[in-house]
C-alpha cells in the first residue's frame, strides 16, 4: 500500500505546487520587476480569453449602471437572481442576498455551528488577538446553498465548481486587536479573477467584525496591474493602494444572508469592537479551478 500511496502523494504535491491557480506568493518572493511584469501580463491575458471573466473583471461597459444597490431579496428562490444582481456584482464586486435559505436549512446550519469545537493541531489557529477554528462539510448537505454556489460559479467562471462548506468561528481575545495581513485589513486574495461566497446565519452588526469591501476595486485594468507589479504587501498599508480604497463599505447584514465577493478586489474583516464571536460559512473555489482550467478551459 505504501508503494501506491507515496507516488500519489508526490503527484498531489506537484499538482498543488505547479498547477494551482496563480497566487500572490510568486510575486512576493520575486524581486525582479521584469519577471513580475511578464508573469502578471501573461496570466491576465489568459484570463481575458474567458468571456465570463471579461464580464465581471475586465468589462467597463456597464459603468452607467446604477451602482448604489448591492442588497437584493433572494427569498429562497434561485429565479430571483436576475440580470440586475449580476450587473451589480460586476459593477461593485460585492452582492448581499437576504432571506437566503429556508428555515430548515438555516436551522441545520445553526445546529452544525453549535457542534463545532476546537481540535488542537487540527482545526485551530490563534494569534495574540483572535482564536479561529473551523470544520469542513460536504456542501451537498446544504442543497439551496449548493444551488447558489452553482449559479454564481457558472456565471463568473463559466462552469459549476466544486467546493466544501467551511464553517469558521472567530473569537477575539482582546480589544483592540492586532492587525494581521489577510484578515483584519484590506487586501487582495489574487491578482486574477477570484470569487468567494460567505453565508451568515446570524445578523452581522458594525461591532461584530463585519466583512468589508472596497467597492469597484476588483476591476483588473492597467491601474490595477501596475499596482500588482510593484506591490510588496498587496494590502492597505501601501500608499499605492489608497486609490483603490476610496469607497470602503462595511457589509452589515440581516441573519440568513449570503455575501458574494469578487476578491481580486480589496476586502477584509473589520476588527472586533466587542468580545463576541463571528460565525460564517466560506465557499472558496481555488482548489477546483487551476492553471489547466485557465489555459484550456477544463
Amino acid at each position: 500500500m505504501n508503494l501506491i500511496r507515496f507516488p500519489l502523494k508526490v503527484l498531489k504535491f506537484l499538482i498543488k505546487k505547479y498547477l494551482s491557480f496563480p497566487t500572490l506568493s510568486f510575486l512576493m518572493s520575486n524581486h525582479n520587476f521584469l519577471i513580475k511584469k511578464y508573469y502578471v501580463e501573461f496570466w491576465v491575458y489568459i484570463c481575458k480569453r474567458n468571456k465570463f471573466f471579461k464580464k465581471f473583471f475586465f468589462n467597463d461597459k456597464n459603468d452607467n449602471f446604477e451602482s448604489g444597490k448591492i442588497i437584493f431579496d433572494l427569498n429562497n428562490k434561485i429565479e430571483n437572481l436576475n440580470e440586475d444582481c449580476l450587473l451589480s456584482l460586476s459593477k461593485n464586486g460585492i452582492l448581499i442576498l437576504e432571506n437566503a435559505l429556508s428555515k430548515n436549512e438555516l436551522n441545520s446550519i445553526v445546529n452544525t455551528f453549535d457542534k463545532i469545537f476546537i481540535k488542537h493541531n487540527q482545526n485551530f489557529r490563534s494569534n495574540n488577538s483572535v482564536i479561529r477554528y473551523f470544520e469542513s462539510f460536504d456542501i451537498n448537505d446544504f442543497k439551496f446553498l449548493k444551488s447558489v454556489s452553482d449559479y454564481f460559479t457558472k456565471q463568473v467562471y463559466g462552469k459549476n465548481l466544486n467546493t466544501n462548506a467551511e464553517f469558521y468561528i472567530h473569537k477575539p481575545l482582546k480589544i483592540p486587536e492586532d492587525i494581521e495581513h489577510g484578515d483584519n485589513n484590506y487586501h487582495i486574495d489574487r491578482f486574477l479573477p477570484n470569487m468567494k461566497i460567505l453565508y451568515s446565519p446570524y445578523e452581522i452588526t458594525n461591532n461584530s467584525a463585519p466583512f468589508c469591501y472596497a467597492i469597484g476595486s476588483h476591476k483588473i485594468n492597467n491601474h490595477y496591474k501596475n499596482f500588482v507589479k510593484i506591490s510588496k504587501k498587496f494590502n492597505e498599508s501601501e500608499d499605492e493602494a489608497k486609490s483603490f480604497l476610496i469607497n470602503k463599505k462595511e457589509i452589515t447584514c440581516k441573519a440568513n444572508s449570503i455575501i458574494v465577493a469578487l476578491t481580486s478586489g480589496f476586502h477584509g474583516r473589520k476588527s472586533f469592537e466587542i468580545l463576541s464571536n463571528r460565525k460564517l460559512i466560506f465557499l472558496q473555489y481555488h482548489k477546483s479551478y487551476n492553471k489547466i482550467s485557465l489555459l484550456f478551459g477544463k
